[in-house]
């Protein structure tokens, strides 16, 4: 009886293990969608982290100069938040479709 239960179990173990194999296989082809964002998501942490590194001095003068620039162009301020908002559409039915 014991050694029955011990064959099924390791046949279990065995079934279980292969799956696993199969899920992470397919997690790894399915993730490299998100490479593209995640390159550009390193790339705005990469430049957070260069901008930080510089005196207040210099930041401040760029950062008001950037404000000028964005306040001549009032468009500026709704053509970027659209961006945004498409982009978060856009993910809002990609992840709805990985739910599916």
């Amino acid at each position: 009886m014991t050694g029955l239960r011990a064959r099924q179990l390791a046949q279990r173990r065995t079934a279980l293990r292969a799956r696993s194999r199969a899920l992470r296989a397919r997690a790894a082809l399915q993730s490299r969608s998100l490479e593209p964002v995640l390159t550009w998501a390193d790339r705005v942490q990469t430049a957070w982290q260069w901008l930080r590194g510089w005196p207040r001095e210099v930041v401040l003068p760029l950062a008001a100069a950037s404000g000028l620039w964005m306040a001549r162009k009032p468009s500026r301020f709704l053509s970027v938040p659209l961006r945004l908002l498409s982009v978060w559409r856009l993910w809002q039915r990609l992840t709805a479709g990985r739910r599916a």
